[in-house]
């Protein structure tokens, strides 16, 4: 397998509701000098033969064969242990990236590469929350949900889940710096890697604008308020999956050792206290 400087990593699985917009979105980027590379999971519509197609037409489309991994996070994992590259981007197979989302992160990278040479580095963004058809919701998930990401690399506060995968590029020496003999307790490759990243001294740097469509549909309800009306409608329907996501986010922190319990909640009250003295609008 050839080395590549920029690939995004795409993983599929029963995607072709999404999938062609999705990639056509990658297509349209403003810096075009990067490889894409896909597995998929084992899906039994037509996502296999839509991929093959990319395949035939285009010379920085890859498919991995190898066996199902069996679930998001694996297959992500797999996908970026396989390819050697310099800088990595996490491609969801529903999203729809705008158009400057390649170079806006790539020009924050290498910023921050600037400021501390040798260092894991994560970009992430904000995402624009649509509909199922891409009407807009929400202009600011971060802003929606309070979220104030700034707070990250000084407060230590990792434990609160708002690095959204699909907005995530790292440079090879994030990769490194995973902590692969326990990936089997990462249930969220997102949070596993910012985990990662932060314990071994990496830096995380947030981009303040939406680079990206965040889709709204059946499959992916958790992310992002829907159409309920109050976060603690939200919280009410979606009771069960959010104490399954942080009791996911401590097995994590147990694995790598990143903190003790008491100091996970004391990182959340911490993080809980600052936001309500920020005015969204200043991110």
């Amino acid at each position: 397998m050839k080395n590549n400087n920029i690939v995004i990593l795409l993983a599929t699985y029963n995607g072709e509701r999404f999938l062609k917009e999705q990639i056509e979105s990658l297509y349209e980027q403003t810096y075009t000098q990067w490889d894409i590379y896909v597995h998929d999971d084992g899906s039994s519509d037509n996502t296999i033969q839509i991929l093959e197609e990319y395949e035939k037409e285009k010379d920085n489309f890859h498919i991995l064969r190898y066996p199902s991994m069996g679930g998001s996070a694996n297959n992500f994992f797999s996908l970026l242990k396989r390819v050697k590259a310099q800088y990595y981007f996490f491609a969801d197979q529903d999203d729809k990236w705008l158009q400057d989302k390649v170079e806006s992160s790539l020009i924050e990278i290498k910023k921050m590469e600037q400021k501390h040479p040798g260092s894991p580095i994560l970009i992430c963004s904000d995402v624009a929350v649509t509909d199922i058809n891409l009407n807009i919701m929400h202009p600011s998930l971060w802003k929606e949900s309070n979220t104030h990401p700034e707070f990250l690399n000084k407060y230590k506060s990792a434990p609160i889940p708002f690095v959204t995968g699909c907005t995530m590029l790292i440079n090879n020496y994030t990769k490194y710096e995973i902590e692969w003999d326990k990936i089997n307790k990462a249930t969220m490759h997102d949070a596993y890697i910012t985990l990662c990243t932060l314990k071994h001294g990496g830096y995380i740097s947030p981009i303040n604008k939406p680079l990206l469509l965040y889709r709204q549909h059946g499959d992916n309800t958790l992310g992002a308020f829907s159409k309920e009306k109050s976060k603690f409608t939200y919280k009410f329907f979606h009771l069960k999956e959010i104490i399954r996501n942080n009791i996911g986010i401590l097995k994590m922190i147990h694995a790598i050792k990143y903190c003790t319990f008491f100091e996970f909640i004391s990182y959340k009250r911490q993080y809980k206290k600052l936001c309500k003295h920020t005015d969204c609008k200043k991110i």
